[in-house]
């Protein structure tokens, strides 16, 4: 099968966030034909896709990663996201580019490899749209390779690093009272919007390559059904991080700003609980041998991400490179992949194994 028709099939097979199954069995059904492969379980989750072929355990072996989940489909979308559809140079449908037409490209590159004896490892992993726990699953197995290549979307550059990202919970406690005599209470939810208000006087750090931090806030919520001021309000704050900002400077640089405004309130700063996983921690993967052989030969652009993704947790295991083709609509109605991109993408690949001395 052609690496088009492989991203065809791929999108056709629905593999929204947490039901991967159908994607999870079509994939190592695709790789057994070639090696041997198995499933890592993820409870709650689904199931990661583990193919391995170590020809020679004293020569280096990478790692070839997707992840098989995609986003719901959202509203607006004016083609069926599950039948693919080709216009021009654009194949339309959910998950085409974020990441379908990469993982098709990872497991046909992976498949060369194997041919070739190139010690190999396919890790088709999934929840990368939630808490990114079939990572973690792959972390936990203590895989050993030398290099990491991921096939997200990069818009056919060469990323080596990106920022890392925690979420932090704040909540807010005030004073009851009745809701018409509000002077007499302390409003949680008034006492939140002030500390909102000022989001923008927390101090980022900028970083000569990542660039600057970032602050959204997610959620607030709070309040009461009865005629009473809110004496609770929570407030959810996304921060990207930069190295040289740790979870503990960014919940008390949290903690002096709601200092500053003065307020009757309480203001509880943690990182917030929900998420089953680790927080991302940002990464910049340092020149040696095969990520310069790599940049040698596809000759891309260096690039550096703003936001997260499993590459965060590979990067912890050994040096890692997303590599992928050019692709619009992400998490948005009508989301398409350029198919000479994919094509050229899949030509870098091979053309690194060409240069990949057994």
């Amino acid at each position: 099968m052609n690496v088009i028709d492989l991203v065809a099939e791929l999108v056709s097979i629905p593999s929204t966030l947490g039901k991967t199954t159908d994607i999870e069995n079509f994939v190592a059904g695709q790789l057994s034909a070639i090696i041997d492969t198995e499933f890592i379980e993820v409870p709650g989750k689904g199931r990661c896709v583990l193919a391995r072929s170590i020809a020679d355990d004293k020569k280096p072996t990478i790692i070839f990663n997707g992840h098989l989940d995609t986003v719901e489909v959202c509203n607006g979308w004016t083609k069926d996201p599950f039948k693919p559809v080709i216009e021009g140079d654009k194949m339309f449908g959910l998950g085409t580019a974020d990441m379908k037409g990469g993982v098709a490209v990872a497991m046909l590159a992976f498949q060369e490899a194997v041919r070739r004896g190139i010690n190999a490892i396919f890790v088709g992993t999934i929840d990368e749209e939630g808490d990114s726990a079939g990572g973690f699953a792959i972390k936990d197995l203590g895989l050993k390779a030398d290099l990491c290549l991921i096939t997200e979307p990069s818009n056919e550059k060469i990323m080596q690093g990106c920022r890392g990202r925690y979420v932090v919970d704040v909540n807010v406690s005030g004073k009851s009272a009745h809701g018409a005599v509000p002077e007499k209470g302390v409003n949680a939810i008034t006492e939140a919007g002030r500390l909102l208000s000022r989001l923008d006087e927390l101090p980022l750090i900028h970083h000569d390559v990542l660039g600057k931090g970032s602050v959204c806030p997610l959620s607030v919520g709070g309040g009461t059904t009865t005629l009473s001021v809110p004496e609770e309000c929570r407030i959810v704050i996304d921060r990207h991080v930069v190295p040289g900002e740790t979870k503990e400077s960014v919940m008390q640089d949290i903690r002096n700003l709601a200092g500053k405004i003065d307020s009757q309130a309480t203001f509880d700063v943690a990182l917030n609980q929900e998420r089953p996983t680790p927080f991302l921690e940002p990464y910049i993967t340092q020149d040696d041998e095969l990520t310069r052989r790599f940049i040698s030969t596809v000759k891309g652009d260096i690039a550096y991400g703003k936001s997260v993704g499993d590459y965060n947790i590979f990067a912890t295991m050994c040096p890692t490179i997303v590599h992928g083709p050019v692709g619009e609509n992400w998490h948005s109605p009508d989301e398409w992949v350029s198919i000479s991109s994919i094509e050229r993408c899949l030509e870098n690949y091979m053309r690194f194994l060409d240069a990949f001395k057994v």
